[in-house]
């Protein structure tokens, strides 16, 4: 019984036996490294009991280590414990990432708390930054949000402008975008193109800014900068196919972080003057990235140049040269919008009553204030000739019309005096005759049979004409360089030509000068072309292809049994596309005649361009 009840497992005898097992393993007599020597696999001379008693050993007192034994302790791989890193490094970089797009950055030294109101100088302003840091795990995204506006409400401060931008794709610096890299004295000679060739049609940027200074602007500006300059750029004949690519990339990565400086706004103004290349209107991006451009303007207060703390949630000190480049960035804004609305047959987007009647105008550049008057009479053509007539009840007064028309004209002929008498360039004549033609493409909405109707018809094939008389007159090394823009009025001017060579009223023009003319353009707008099967050649390729369909301005366009003065070969049944509704009636009725066959051997047209006879 005395033998059972000892071995019996809830006796105290069977406790006191446990007991004595456990001392046995930890027993002087059995020496056991600690932890951190078994995980080295190191000699350790730790002295552990008997009982309490406990000697660190010599490596632990050394390191400042904690020296323990533990039953339950399992030696890790150092191949685990690295992989393990790695994806909590990786973890940390992309964490770090969003919170510096937000504006948030760590100190060099982080203090203990999770948070702080630690404030540094700002270098550029005399109100302190506000940083952020801590050593634990950051707050979300809403409320660090949160935590920074309350703050700089309270107390005052602002943040200190991103310097980096972790947003943008990675790899991208000064020299390098995607997998292409300049050299400095390529990027250097990119931007002496760019201001030698293309700044005098959107005089936004700053000649004498260095490429840091653009660069540390934004990457997208500087980038884009470099990728118009390409566009011709005979050092490098490929560059420029070889940035589309990473640019595209690099444009919606910054627009879908929503970007925190308004020098976005003049990469978006010149990417939509300028668009990359591409094969179909009803897949070109410039109209989208124009209201995108329009509305980060105005969240970032341009259209208040000198109010712009009202549109900050921290305090800004603007100098004169900060307020000078809002408003010269809100008035390239406007204009480029102008271009693309035009352009494009849209409704417009931009703003004129800050032109009239806004403070500050004396500090905008000159030749921005002579291409605003201009596009402000643009869009006032726009807004009062160019009606959806087909969604008005009241049937329009054609008498009312002319007498518009006429008013319009004389106040287009006082501007022409007002902007050559202080600039007589070249480029500010051509943006004159796009603005004359806008207003007498009204031609073509006409009803026949009205009494200005006439007059009107040979006021816009005097427009057309003058437009592409110019154009022709260009020098070479300025015409290849031209605004989207303007190769859109230049369509249109063709396609008016077009049409009036192919008309009764052929009777009353000079039609050997303006099949000349029609000849020169179609030519001209191959020109324009910078990559192939691009929309220049495309759309030249189509004025070509109609015109030869035409007979070449010997018979009519339209089919119709006889000729006579009804003008129903005039009328547009493309109508709601402003002015430029004349060139997609056009491309309309090309593709009515083509079918799908003549779309899809439009590419193998453009590689054998259809030749027109000489004149």
């Amino acid at each position: 019984l005395a033998s059972s009840a000892h071995a019996s497992p809830t006796s105290p005898a069977a406790d006191d036996d446990g007991a004595a097992r456990k001392r046995k393993r930890i027993s002087p007599g059995v020496k056991r490294a600690c932890n951190d020597c078994r995980q080295q696999k190191l000699r350790c001379n730790v002295v552990a009991g008997p009982g309490d008693h406990y000697v660190p050993c010599d490596r632990c007192k050394k390191h400042n280590l904690k020296c323990s034994i533990d039953d339950g302790f399992k030696r890790l791989g150092k191949r685990a414990a690295h992989e393990e890193m790695v994806k909590e490094l990786e973890k940390a970089k992309a964490r770090l990432a969003r919170y510096e797009a937000l504006g948030m950055y760590l100190p060099e030294e982080t203090p203990q708390s999770a948070y702080t109101g630690s404030y540094q100088p700002s270098p550029d302003g005399g109100a302190p930054v506000a940083t952020m840091g801590g050593n634990s795990a950051f707050v979300g995204a809403n409320e660090a949000a949160a935590s920074r506006s309350l703050l700089d409400l309270s107390q005052g401060y602002r943040e200190l402008a991103p310097t980096s931008y972790p947003s943008i794709t990675p790899g991208t610096s000064q020299t390098t975008i995607g997998s292409v890299t300049l050299s400095e004295s390529h990027i250097l000679d990119l931007y002496q193109v760019y201001f030698n060739h293309y700044h005098d049609f959107l005089p936004v940027l700053d000649p004498k800014a260095t490429y840091e200074d653009y660069y540390g602007h934004h990457p997208l500006l500087h980038w884009t900068i470099v990728a118009i300059a390409a566009r011709r750029y005979e050092a490098k004949p490929g560059l420029f196919v070889e940035l589309q690519r990473p640019l595209e990339e690099i444009l919606w990565t910054t627009l879908s972080q929503v970007p925190q400086t308004y020098q976005v706004c003049k990469a978006l103004a010149l990417l939509c003057a300028w668009p990359l290349p591409s094969a179909s209107t009803s897949q070109e991006p410039t109209m989208m990235m124009c209201g995108i451009m329009f509305q980060l303007a105005m969240q970032y207060g341009l259209h208040r140049p000198s109010h712009a703390q009202d549109f900050s949630r921290f305090r800004m000190e603007l100098r004169e040269e900060d307020i000078a480049d809002r408003l010269n960035t809100w008035a390239t804004v406007n204009i480029v919008a102008q271009y693309v609305s035009t352009g494009m047959g849209q409704p417009p987007l931009s703003r004129w009553a800050w032109f009239t009647y806004g403070l500050h105008l004396d500090r905008m550049k000159p030749e921005l204030q002579r291409r605003c008057q201009i596009e402000k009479f643009c869009d006032t053509v726009t807004r009062t000739l160019f009606t959806m007539q087909r969604d008005h009840i009241v049937e329009v007064d054609q008498a009312q019309r002319g007498l518009q028309i006429d008013m319009y004209a004389r106040e287009l002929g006082e501007l022409e005096v007002t902007v050559l008498s202080t600039s007589n360039s070249s480029i500010e004549i051509l943006f004159l005759k796009a603005a004359a033609l806008h207003l007498r493409l009204t031609a073509f909405f006409d009803k026949p049979g009205q009494p200005n109707w006439l007059a009107d018809l040979r006021n816009v094939y005097i427009a057309a004409s003058a437009l592409l008389e110019h154009v022709s007159e260009m020098k070479a090394e300025q015409f290849a360089y031209v605004p989207r823009y303007v190769e859109q009025m230049m369509l249109a001017a063709s396609v008016t030509l077009l049409k009036i060579l192919n008309s009764f009223y052929a009777k009353h023009v000079d039609t050997v000068h303006g099949r000349t003319l029609f000849s020169r353009a179609v030519g001209a707008l191959r020109k324009l072309s910078v990559r192939s099967n691009d929309l220049p050649q495309r759309l030249a390729e189509v004025m070509a292809q109609l015109w030869l369909s035409s007979g070449a301005g010997e018979q009519e366009l339209f089919k119709a049994d006889t000729r006579n003065d009804s003008g129903e070969e005039l009328q547009l049944k493309v109508r709601c596309r402003s002015s430029l509704s004349v060139l997609y009636d056009a491309i309309w009725r090309w593709r009515e005649k083509a079918g799908k066959a003549g779309g899809d051997n439009l590419i193998h047209d453009i590689q054998n361009p259809t030749k027109l006879p000489d004149t």
